[in-house]
């Protein structure tokens, strides 16, 4: 997945359980199949819940900076 073409981008400093799961979904459910959704995130246990989700619903989903305090993911929405 290449960053360059991101088209949404969503920022969830600071906000915790159940706010990063419920709105990366809310987001994708309103994005086009195809499109990139950045997800900017400090939560720690969105490293596990975020992915899970994303496996469910079948999207690519790309951790990026997984060991710093704020930490990013690529999402694809197919």
């Amino acid at each position: 997945m290449g960053a360059e073409k991101i088209e949404r981008h969503l920022d969830l400093r600071g906000k915790v359980c159940p706010d990063p799961t419920f709105d990366t979904r809310m987001t994708l459910n309103e994005m086009a199949a195809g499109e990139l959704l950045e997800v900017v995130t400090d939560y720690y246990p969105a490293k596990q819940t975020i992915p899970m989700l994303m496996r469910e619903l079948g999207y690519p989903c790309e951790l990026i900076d997984g060991d710093k305090p704020v930490f990013r993911f690529i999402i694809q929405k197919v």
